[in-house]
């Protein structure tokens, strides 16, 4: 947008004619008389009628004061609660294998039923070994296990439970008793 000076011009110049015949009005302007507002009217009427409408209480106004707030004392309570320890959760048989990074599982006895597995531990009177549920074939099969650190402990094991059931134990690496645990 430009701006000339003619246009400049003109605007000074109709400025100057409102100012001069502001000046020359018969009536001073609104803003200039110090004791008359154009509100005037409206508050003495609005002071008027408030006066005509006082109303009177006769009743006398009763304000309660609340009762002073007892501030006590913060009293520290401190209570011993025994937490008991959580017991833990024993691992099953898989999970116990699982966890082992080495040795040698010495099998006893193997069936298709956990019940042929706990009548064969029950007679023979097995019941510290470890019953694991393993995969043959897609199938599972249960397996009557007892697990030792090292291969010299795992065959005097085997030979100590083929005195005492009848049957050939086979030793096996933990190793590969874990590829066979049915997951």
């Amino acid at each position: 947008m430009k701006i000339t000076i003619t246009k400049i011009q003109a605007i000074l110049i109709s400025n100057i004619l409102l100012v001069g015949l502001t000046a020359c009005s018969s009536e001073p302007a609104p803003w200039t008389r110090p004791d008359e507002s154009p509100w005037s009217e409206k508050h003495a009427a609005a002071e008027q009628s408030s006066a005509e409408e006082v109303i009177v209480v006769e009743e006398p106004i009763m304000i309660v004061e609340p009762e002073p707030y007892m501030i006590e004392e913060p009293v520290a309570v401190v209570a011993a609660v025994a937490v008991p320890e959580p017991e833990p959760v024993p691992l099953s048989a898989e999970e116990q294998i699982m966890s082992m990074d080495s040795g040698y599982a010495v099998q006893v006895f193997a069936g298709s039923t956990m019940a042929s597995i706990d009548k064969f531990r029950a007679e023979n009177e097995l019941e510290d070994m470890l019953a694991v549920k393993t995969d043959r074939d897609g199938s599972a099969m249960y397996v009557l296990v007892s697990t030792h650190p090292d291969r010299a402990s795992a065959d005097a094991d085997a030979a100590l439970l083929e005195q005492r059931t009848g049957s050939k134990p086979w030793v096996r690496s933990i190793l590969g008793l874990q590829k066979v645990v049915y997951q």
